[in-house]
């Protein structure tokens, strides 16, 4: 019990961390706290007080005066293939700390809390917040790293011209995905701040070009495509959101064409599953929930879609495909 009180000491140390750049500093000499903090422009014994704890934890290895790199803090790293950078700074800072201080108002009255904390919706905030708009964009693109690959080999992309990644930041999902298919064509759809900010961000030089960015509002309308991808987009909102959201993707999408929502999906309780965590992250932050794959069908329906399948990946996230009905 006191280990899960004090868990938001480790959540801090941690972002504290990545704000240091320890582990981009680590790879390439072990050093002392001294170093670092001048590397870092911190003050040199509280550092050093950080590094103990963080040597405590696993983060870095000590031979009492220097300290040296380890795998866990590797995946602090920007370039790591699981780089968890993103995620260790943006969830720790105000954008989602704040609004997760008011847990227990959240529980009395059953909704999210970034108004009251951060004065607007989490989305609106970041668009007056670039570093950290780009720190969760990252955290979003490592993320989609857990499930790019294989989505781009489960996802049958026979008679598809043309992809169209709803909400999808960096457009990390669609860079295996064209890889994987040269003759492919995709649109990157997203919040203006987004497209005019750092997406792209992890797209291979090769394929930039197969790649259109537009800047939109996916509750007012979506580019048309024969496949959609949706990647942490319906837990953000509420199922009358949800359906105009799957609504505005029935109305533009070509014939044949069909909708790929890749989330969490929800099991029975106690199962220990990442998606009831990540349910109450989106009671604190917004109107959305994690949802049974039950729960998922039905909203598709409501949409006007059918032809419901589920497909679970190595990774927490499964992907659903629906096509619309006649």
């Amino acid at each position: 019990m006191l280990q899960m009180i004090t868990g938001y000491w480790v959540t801090q140390i941690v972002h504290g961390a990545a704000v240091a750049e320890y582990a981009e500093h680590l790879q390439k000499r072990p050093a002392t706290a001294e170093e670092l903090a001048t590397l870092a422009g911190m003050d040199p014994s509280a550092v050093f007080r950080h590094l103990r704890a963080c040597a405590s934890l696993g983060l870095v290895g000590s031979n009492g005066e220097r300290f040296a790199t380890t795998p866990l803090l590797d995946t602090l790293r920007r370039d790591h293939p699981q780089s968890m950078r993103g995620f260790a700074l943006s969830q720790p800072a105000a954008g989602h700390w704040l609004p997760w201080g008011r847990f227990a108002e959240a529980l009395r009255s059953g909704r999210p809390q970034t108004v009251p904390a951060l004065g607007s919706g989490i989305f609106e905030y970041y668009g007056r917040t670039p570093a950290e708009a780009e720190a969760f964009t990252e955290s979003m693109e490592g993320l989609t790293a857990l499930v790019s690959s294989e989505a781009a080999r489960v996802l049958d992309t026979t008679g598809v011209e043309r992809v169209v990644d709803l909400g999808g930041a960096s457009g990390a999902l669609l860079a295996p995905l064209l890889e994987a298919n040269p003759s492919l064509k995709a649109t990157l759809f997203d919040l203006p701040n987004v497209i005019d900010g750092h997406a792209f961000s992890n797209v291979p030089d090769q394929i930039r070009g197969r790649i259109d960015k537009v800047a939109g509002d996916f509750f007012k309308s979506v580019p048309s495509a024969d496949l959609y991808l949706l990647k942490w987009i319906l837990h953000d909102w509420d199922d009358e959101e949800c359906i105009a959201i799957l609504h505005n993707c029935r109305n533009a999408i070509a014939p044949g064409g069909r909708v790929a929502i890749l989330e969490l999906v929800l099991g029975e309780a106690g199962e220990g599953s990442l998606a009831s965590l990540m349910d109450l992250n989106m009671l604190v932050m917004l109107t959305g929930r994690e949802r049974s794959l039950a729960e998922y069908r039905e909203l598709l329906v409501k949409a006007g879609f059918g032809d419901v399948a589920i497909t679970h990946t190595e990774s927490p996230i499964a992907i659903i495909t629906a096509r619309p009905l006649a």
